[in-house]
């Protein structure tokens, strides 16, 4: 009878133990998770700058903004070919900051919405908010 006993009283303490532990680890997950939002909105606002200026950058060398030969405007293989060439840039850009044009087309309105989050980040970084803020108007920032 006590050995049955005595197995009852490990069984309780290994149960225990485990439901502490589960119940111990939950708040650093919590904990984890706002971590991991100011660490996605700091890659998402560095993307941004970082996309902007290069942008610049990009049309600066290209002797400014294109210009296309013949009254009727560009043809569809110069189009293409702008095209190419941006998405090229703008992929590399992005490969800076581990992201892809798909993953950054998507996901980056969803990061931007959150105005309360990345304003926060700008707020702790004056010189990223200055640089952000002087970038021209987009449609995630909505100004």
């Amino acid at each position: 009878m006590k050995q049955v006993g005595m197995i009852y009283l490990v069984l309780f303490m290994f149960f225990s133990i485990g439901s502490v532990e589960t119940w111990a680890s939950q708040p650093s997950d919590a904990a984890s998770e706002p971590k991991a939002r100011e660490a996605e909105i700091e890659k998402y606002v560095m993307a941004r700058i970082d996309l902007a200026e290069s942008m610049k950058e990009f049309f600066q060398k290209r002797g400014g903004a294109p210009r296309f030969g013949g009254p009727e405007g560009p043809s569809m293989e110069e189009m293409k070919k702008l095209e190419q060439e941006i998405n090229a840039y703008v992929a590399n850009v992005l490969a800076r900051h581990d992201l892809t044009i798909e993953e950054y087309q998507k996901r980056s309105p969803e990061v931007f919405a959150d105005k309360e989050g990345v304003n926060h980040f700008l707020e702790a970084h004056p010189d990223l908010k200055k640089r952000y803020e002087a970038l021209p108007p987009s449609p995630s920032r909505r100004r």
